[in-house]
């Protein structure tokens, strides 16, 4: 039963909204009397898109208050530990943005409301066509919030849900573009800190299933290193970031990491997109960087028998401990992918040729990118996910080390252990031929999972 059922109870707040203009008010004021009770008057505004269906639930749940600022709220888009996302019009020029709307927590003092502007400042100065633009920052009341252009699409991690592992070709492109974007960012001395699917969208050409990405979240990752969370003050050597894609110096020292650290994180986000697990298994936060110093995460070749050795040996570079030993700059990484002929095998090594051949016994071509491609069609019919944060887990990093209960001295021994990796002293650093031979999960089948298209 919603909370207001009465019809004028209804019309009074959708008044206070100032939703409607003074005729299109006149018009509902003149549909009241045909109807008995508030919903029957919501679906009559949902009808002639007066409304958005969620500012009809707000409205028949007792919110009237649907504008920040200059701002009209059309929908709620994601919600995490960060805050909320809004998609909401721009009155003036009726321009698309998306709003995000910090959480309390996030900027309760002086000192991290600072942290925040001049983190918004930077976010910015960043103008490139793979990065989600900022365009404003404001505070209404106690409420302060990032403006940026919305994008419609899905982000990274819905893809892998939706399709499982990608096409090789589709995936490659899709980490070029974000590279491009990480350049840009690296030549104003910007680093991300939090690379992963999630913060990667992309929209894609119906007619040619060409991708388009786009990095989110830029400057605001710095921010919750810094701020007090669930009532408790970050301390040094808090280690801050996605522990599935953390680049071992980063969860040693945030502010010690560079560029190179955002290039770990994308090697790790290619290895899921190209075999759909995650390149450093575990649990528990502690397991998962742990693994980086006892899991030699196998070649992306010998998991997929369509993906060319070049393009396994690229990722195993990114994933190097010792950053001094990986691809160094993302337009370093740009050049490499750019430079792949996805129609023809990368030439094999003797070591290698043998342990990919195991996994090409009674393989049939693989036809996973045309049927990808045929079917991406049918996404007109799907409802896309808009520039949104993902829910719970997609900024709750910060909370979870907090929470997470791990013992001073296991954190001291884990830094420890994280700082020998990093300067290349820990385990043995394999090269792709040796990893393509490790003690690996089974290979990963060709997807044939990708809907087919209606015939």
């Amino acid at each position: 039963m919603p909370a207001v059922a009465n019809i004028r109870d209804f019309f009074e707040l959708l008044k206070k909204s100032n939703l409607l203009s003074k005729q299109q008010l006149m018009s509902a004021r003149e549909a009241v009397r045909d109807f008995t009770e508030a919903r029957g008057l919501a679906k009559w505004l949902l009808k002639r898109d007066l409304v958005t269906p969620w500012q009809a639930m707000q409205l028949l749940s007792g919110h009237h208050r649907l504008f920040l600022g200059k701002y009209k709220l059309l929908d709620v888009i994601g919600q995490g530990g960060m805050g909320a996302v809004l998609k909401a019009e721009q009155s003036s020029i009726k321009r698309m943005v998306a709003l995000k709307v910090m959480a309390k927590e996030l900027v309760r003092d002086e000192k991290a409301v600072s942290r925040f502007l001049r983190e918004i400042q930077s976010a910015a100065s960043l103008n490139h066509p793979h990065i989600v633009a900022a365009i404003d920052a404001d505070c209404i009341g106690d409420r302060y919030f990032l403006v940026m252009d919305y994008v419609e699409g899905r982000d990274l991690k819905a893809w892998l849900k939706k399709y499982g592992p990608l096409p090789v070709s589709w995936s490659c492109e899709v980490i070029r573009q974000v590279a491009l974007g990480l350049q840009h960012a690296h030549e104003l001395g910007l680093v991300h800190r939090d690379i992963k699917p999630s913060n990667i969208m992309v929209t894609v050409n119906p007619q040619t299933g060409e991708p388009h990405a786009k990095i989110m979240d830029f400057g605001l990752s710095k921010l919750v290193s810094e701020t007090k969370v669930d009532g408790h003050s970050t301390q040094t050597g808090t280690i801050m970031g996605s522990p599935d894609y953390i680049a071992p110096e980063q969860a040693r020292s945030a502010k010690e990491a560079d560029i190179r650290a955002d290039l770990f994180s994308l090697g790790c986000t290619l290895f899921q997109l190209l075999t759909g697990q995650l390149p450093f298994p575990g649990g528990t936060i502690m397991e998962k960087l742990m693994a980086r110093a006892t899991h030699v995460p196998p070649s992306v070749s010998s998991q997929r028998a369509d993906v060319p050795l070049a393009v396994s040996e690229i990722v195993s570079r990114l994933l190097r401990l010792n950053p001094n030993e990986r691809i160094q700059t993302p337009a370093e990484l740009a050049a490499r992918l750019g430079s792949l002929d996805m129609n023809k095998p990368a030439e094999a090594t003797d070591a290698t040729t043998e342990a990919a051949a195991e996994n090409l016994d009674g393989v049939e071509p693989d036809n996973t990118l045309n049927m990808f491609l045929d079917h991406l069609s049918a996404q007109a019919s799907d409802p896309p996910s808009s520039t949104s944060l993902p829910t719970a887990s997609r900024s709750s990093s910060a909370s979870a080390w907090l929470a997470s209960g791990i013992a001073a001295a296991c954190v001291l021994v884990l830094l420890i252990i994280l700082a020998l990796m990093s300067t290349g002293t820990g385990r043995k650093e394999n090269s792709d031929e040796d990893a393509a031979q490790s003690t690996k999960p089974e290979p990963v089948k060709k997807a044939t999972n990708v809907p087919k298209k209606s015939r």
